[in-house]
């Protein structure tokens, strides 16, 4: 169970670098691109990361109270 606890952990922080990158490039882009289809839909799918990050974050506080 600690290996897996891990290996979530490992993931939960490369998910969480992939959220700072890809909140980075959304700032970085004009403000014409943000409000633009193509910018929504970026923003949305960081959004859905951040959720997943919450779920994983969740998840392993619950395995910890397992172990």
């Amino acid at each position: 169970m600690k290996k897996i606890h891990e290996n979530l952990t490992i993931q939960l922080e490369a998910l969480k670098l992939e959220i700072e990158k890809r909140e980075e490039i959304f700032e970085n882009r004009s403000e014409r691109w943000q409000e633009s289809e193509k910018g929504e839909e970026y923003e949305l799918r960081t959004q859905e990361l951040e959720q997943v990050v919450d779920d994983l974050e969740n998840t392993i506080d619950e395995l910890l109270n397992i172990i």
